[in-house]
């Protein structure tokens, strides 16, 4: 499969009207010549990376010698290029900052708090961009830059006034929401039966008895990555023996998100690979564009979908998504929140792996979970919050143990949390079946 991906993709680049063809596995590649890259722009090796002292590091690439400044805590890593936002000068130690956190420019004075990415001086100026910093397996490390950061600024849309029912958002299950936009409706990672990981996840929740007549009736599907809670090849065989057509869109990952549709057997015809970054173009008012992860940039994506110069954000299952920069102020922003571990520990045992390590392991993550979600969530500023992609079950009866003890957020917790920190954000907690009109719930908020 991945040798059909790339014959294909290089016979693209031979001949642009190989573009406009269906390849025998029914896969099509449009044109990523404006795409979003991710640049590798300094690696330092294992001893290099343990030689970070906590606080402001100060590095530059032997390749082109430009300079580049890390920030090491007790929470990891952050870095970003050592070049002032402001006329471009470069940073250097403020030796008035006593926390060891700030870095001023050489040029006007600027100031810059590395540990928050933030300009202090002057106040609430810019934010830095950041690079995403990827942990290799020997230890060392890649600071890796996305060009362009933002890329959804790209011919923006003003908002323009949503009438009542023209834009309906519905939860189906897990992470399978149908976006009603006007004439067309969109789905997003239609689970909708069978297991996912083999038989370790099932649905926690029935989705609505017409779930699979709605996803064969959809304009477009959005298939975020290959993991089998979201790409559901149970499900997708019963979409393809109804409409094999439907057209079907994914990122433009390295590992492709339909790797195993050949050897699956399932018949879809219509599935696009779009590059990141890019705005797909579906009529006159609606169009969508695909981030990657920063962490899985091979294998995660998640999508900004716009509807009248209207945001809907879903970051789905993503680490860090788009690098950690992400469009604020959308008008609907949608997550994962559950956490959990049903194979890392929960399936170790012996050493250190007692029921009472695992349960503190698992507690703590949840926590960092939850606490990440809420910072992010309160950084960007929707209008409106949901927490998704978390509604499974390890219903199997093997599976009884790591059901018992694998604990995982609540979307009221996260909620809770959310409501309290930054109460002028609403939140829903959808049930299956529940609608969001997007247009009421912005003129008025309590009516959702």
């Amino acid at each position: 499969m991945k040798k059909k991906y790339q014959q294909f993709q290089e016979l693209c680049c031979l001949c642009p009207c190989f573009l406009e063809l269906k390849c025998l596995v029914g896969v099509v590649f449009l044109d990523a010549m404006t795409s979003q890259k991710a640049k590798t722009v300094l690696t330092l090796n294992a001893e290099a990376v343990d030689s970070l002292k906590d606080g402001i590091n100060f590095k530059k690439s032997p390749e082109d010698g430009k300079c580049y400044i890390i920030y090491k805590n007790s929470d990891g890593l952050r870095a970003c290029k050592n070049q002032c936002k402001h006329q471009g000068g470069v940073f250097i130690k403020d030796i008035e900052d006593l926390d060891g956190r700030t870095v001023k420019c050489t040029k006007h004075n600027w100031k810059l708090n590395v540990s928050s990415m933030k300009y202090v001086n002057p106040p609430d100026s810019f934010l830095q961009d950041e690079l995403e910093v990827e942990i290799l397996e020997d230890g060392g490390l890649q600071l890796v830059e996305l060009s362009p950061v933002d890329p959804w600024l790209a011919d923006p849309r003003e908002p323009q006034e949503l009438q009542e029912g023209e834009v309906k958002v519905t939860y189906l299950t897990h992470a399978c929401m149908e976006l009603q936009l006007g004439q067309k409706r969109f789905m997003f990672d239609p689970w909708l039966k069978g297991p996912a990981f083999a038989r370790g996840w099932w649905l926690l929740h029935e989705p609505p008895a017409d779930s699979m007549d709605r996803l064969c009736a959809a304009d477009l599907i959005y298939i975020s990555h290959m993991h089998s809670d979201h790409l559901s090849y149970p499900t997708l065989r019963d979409l393809a023996e109804r409409r094999p057509d439907v057209p079907i869109y994914v990122g433009d990952t390295s590992r492709p998100v339909f790797w195993y549709l050949e050897q699956s057997k399932v018949k879809l015809t219509n599935i696009n690979v779009v590059p990141f970054g890019v705005w797909q173009n579906i009529d006159e008012h609606l169009r969508f564009m695909i981030l990657m992860d920063g962490v899985h940039p091979e294998m995660d994506t998640c999508i900004i979908v716009e509807y009248k110069g209207h945001m809907i954000l879903n970051t789905v299952d993503c680490t860090r998504p788009n690098g950690g920069r992400l469009p604020e102020k959308v008008d609907l922003m949608m997550s994962d929140f559950a956490g959990g571990a049903s194979g890392f520990p929960m399936t170790f045992c012996g050493g250190k792996y007692s029921d009472s390590w695992k349960a503190d392991f698992i507690k703590n993550e949840r926590k960092k979970l939850l606490n990440y979600k809420a910072t992010l969530v309160r950084s960007l500023q929707p209008k409106i919050y949901c927490p998704f992609a978390g509604y499974f079950v390890e219903a199997h009866p093997s599976d009884r143990y790591i059901k018992e003890t694998n604990h995982k957020n609540s979307a009221e917790d996260l909620n809770a949390l959310i409501n309290k920190f930054a109460p002028e954000i609403k939140t829903w907690t959808p049930k299956p079946g529940a609608v969001l009109d997007l247009g009421l719930a912005l003129k008025d908020p309590n009516n959702r």
